[in-house]
């Protein structure tokens, strides 16, 4: 973004590449892959310009489900991609809340994309059923013993595709931190803060979270978890508990294109 020498994402001011595109210079942070353009303000959503800076507070689990505040950063929000939450701190002068992850910079939510199936010609409408021949009267009753007819082979039912999974873009994808407070601020208290504070120091908390998809990340993982709470007590299975449904959650939300905690179930 104009005039900023630090990544609006993570806060790196060194590990910084620029390149040049379309008569203005794109900048590339190194540490946790946010772009920004260095000749103006630009939504990563929309591309506009309309941005409004509100303050932001950055917090972490300092104690068990306690969250702290540890410091305040001016959070870029695009006008048109999170107008409700700039509306909600603009009217009510508060800050944006610290879990909210900006559309402008790239890490907001995405669904997943799905094609949307062309509209054929209408099937056509079958003929009416022949109506059932009325059966004749019998003769005479049919003995209890009589052998039972035979019922009608069922048809197999069509077996169901699977949906392919849409890969994320690393520009949608947002970053440990931002993805673990994401997920215990939707929690209600259920979670295990230790755990996820442990996993966010694990995995770096200013990388993205498709550090879970490189390659061995998913055997790491189960092995570090395992070192951590391989005991099988009812303490263990609640912090491995944590760790497969934050990456459930993260799944769902489309950061995630594969199942790392696979190991764990």
């Amino acid at each position: 973004m104009a005039g900023v020498t630090a990544c609006p994402s993570c806060g790196e001011a060194e590990d910084l590449r620029g390149e040049p595109l379309d008569d203005d210079i794109r900048i590339t942070c190194l540490s946790c892959g946010a772009q920004w353009m260095r000749g103006g303000v630009r939504c990563a959503g929309c591309g506009g310009q309309d941005i409004v800076h509100r303050p932001q507070a950055m917090t972490r689990h300092s104690r068990g489900t306690q969250l702290s505040i540890i410091g305040w950063r001016e959070l870029p929000l695009c006008r048109s991609c999170d107008a409700e939450v700039l509306e909600t701190s603009i009217s009510q002068n508060i800050p944006v809340p610290s879990d909210y992850v900006a559309a402008c910079l790239g890490a907001a939510e995405r669904q997943a994309a799905t094609a949307t199936p062309q509209a054929g010609p209408p099937a056509p409408t079958p003929p009416d059923p022949a109506p059932a021949p009325k059966p004749a009267p019998a003769a005479t009753a049919k003995p209890a013993t009589a052998a039972k007819s035979s019922p009608a082979p069922r048809t197999p039912a069509r077996p169901r595709q699977a949906r392919p999974k849409v890969t994320p873009s690393p520009s949608m994808v947002p970053t440990v931190r931002q993805a673990i407070a994401a997920f215990m601020g939707e929690s209600s208290g259920q979670a295990d803060a230790t755990a996820m504070l442990l996993l966010g120091t694990h995995l770096g908390s200013h990388n993205r979270l498709t550090v879970l998809e490189e390659a061995g990340a998913a055997d790491r993982l189960a092995e570090w978890c395992l070192g951590h709470w391989g005991d099988g007590g009812d303490r263990a299975q609640r912090c491995l508990s944590t760790i497969c449904r934050a990456v459930d959650f993260w799944g769902a939300r489309g950061w995630l294109a594969s199942d790392p905690a696979a190991g764990l179930r």
